[in-house]
């Protein structure tokens, strides 16, 4: 390795460099004069210079950038090819293989795959996810609600705004995180409108309670359970013995159960405490269970013998085209059965709410009790509160009220003036006589 200067034929100095089993040559724009010249020396002391950064380990071209501040193209290293830019389909096919449980919900994991598979990506799957812009989705945001389901219906904006913000923005997170994009473009939305629950009255509960105690007494226990405590499914299929404690009567409800597996519940508050009614607890203190148990035996059990699922119901008990005849989606078939207008089977915990509000339930403790909070109580079940605000203020009327003290209907309290203005303002006994 050595780094030499040299004349060309035009009386140009250069370089000539010996490096890695390279002869490289290196013109400059001095042109030779006398050894002691100040090209000569110029060019020399570069030279040195040179030699030494290659002697430290620089690579050829880093050396004559840091001298000479210039390197020829034919020397520069060759560029790496362009890092390409990840699609949209690429970034999925690596995010959905983390989105699994128990580091997220199963049916999230599942609901994830189908949405991004079925319809996200046949549209934007070969897209960069640089050139997925504000413009970009508001056009599949309107081609979404152009489209068609498979049922041949049309898509809500609800159900368009849950593909949008739920499914593409959790991968767009974590793309943000790991720097492939940028903050995920905000889209305005028209305001929601959400549907009024719909619950049985209490007719309607007590008869598709006694059309199960009489034709299918197996699932009578659970129904009349959700019926009476207004827990959600997933939380009465994770029901335990251990969590029952009958002699206080009370109840514990923390996980929840989804597709076969325990999970955290829907929210913080969701974790509770809540105190049975006599009649859920005589009905909890009639259910077989093992004896000398540790209490990790679930309440509800399906027909198999196997726990229950959030799925169970929906699915095969409560389906409208159950998937096989273990069921018979017998829940569809009792509101037949009873001519009652058919109902999702959540409405059971409506149905509580309801008729707690009706009864006059303290709204913060019924909100406390079913897991949820005021305002989703106040914004849905509103109606069901009683109007008669005056009533229970009436009732509690004190024995004894002091007697007010008045001239006619309209005067004045007594010891103010009695004397009347021929035309009184709102304020005239104020004035004095």
């Amino acid at each position: 390795m050595g780094v030499t200067v040299v004349k060309n034929q035009h009386g140009y100095l250069r370089f000539r460099i010996f490096w890695k089993g390279r002869d490289v040559a290196v013109s400059t724009r001095f042109r030779d004069d006398d050894p002691a010249g100040r090209n000569s020396r110029l060019v020399n002391a570069k030279a040195i210079l040179i030699e030494e950064k290659l002697r430290t380990g620089a690579d050829l071209h880093r050396a004559l950038l840091e001298v000479l501040g210039d390197c020829p193209p034919r020397l520069m290293p060759a560029l790496s090819p362009a890092v390409r830019a990840r699609t949209m389909r690429d970034y999925y096919e690596e995010w959905i293989t983390r989105r699994v449980p128990p580091l997220v919900r199963h049916s999230t994991s599942q609901k994830n795959r189908l949405c991004f598979e079925a319809i996200i990506l046949p549209e934007l799957g070969s897209a960069p996810l640089q050139d997925v812009t504000k413009a970009r989705l508001e056009a599949f945001r309107v081609k979404l609600l152009a489209q068609k389901t498979r049922r041949g219906t049309k898509r809500t904006v609800k159900t368009v705004r849950n593909i949008i913000d739920w499914h593409l923005r959790s991968l767009w997170r974590d793309a943000e995180q790991e720097g492939y994009v940028d903050r995920f473009p905000h889209l305005d939305w028209p305001r929601a409108w959400r549907p009024k629950p719909d619950p049985f009255d209490p007719d309607e509960r007590d008869a598709i309670l006694s059309w199960f105690e009489e034709h299918d007494p197996y699932w009578y226990p659970w129904l009349f359970l959700l019926f009476w405590t207004g827990m959600r499914h997933g939380e009465a299929a994770a029901l335990r013995w251990s969590d029952i404690d009958l002699n206080p009567r009370n109840l514990s409800i923390s996980p929840s159960r989804d597709n076969g597996q325990a999970h955290a519940p829907k929210t913080s508050g969701s974790v509770r405490e809540i105190p049975l009614l006599p009649w859920a607890l005589e009905l909890l203190k009639g259910l077989p269970r093992q004896l000398r148990s540790d209490g990790a035996e679930f309440v509800f059990i399906t027909p198999e013998r196997k726990p229950m699922t959030d799925t169970w119901w929906p699915t095969r008990g409560a389906a409208r085209s159950p998937k096989d005849e273990a069921s018979k989606g017998i829940w569809f078939r009792a509101l037949k059965a009873l001519r009652i207008r058919p109902r999702k089977f959540y409405i059971t915990r409506h149905t509580f709410i309801a008729w707690a509000l009706s009864e006059g339930a303290n709204l913060k403790g019924l909100a406390e009790y079913c897991g949820t909070s005021v305002q989703m109580i106040e914004q849905s079940y509103g109606r069901y509160m009683r109007k008669d605000f005056l009533g229970p203020l009436i009732s509690a009327r004190p024995e004894r009220i002091p007697e007010i003290a008045v001239v006619g209907k309209t005067g004045p309290p007594k010891g103010l003036s009695k004397k009347i203005p021929e035309f009184p303002g709102e304020n005239w006994w104020r004035r004095g006589n």
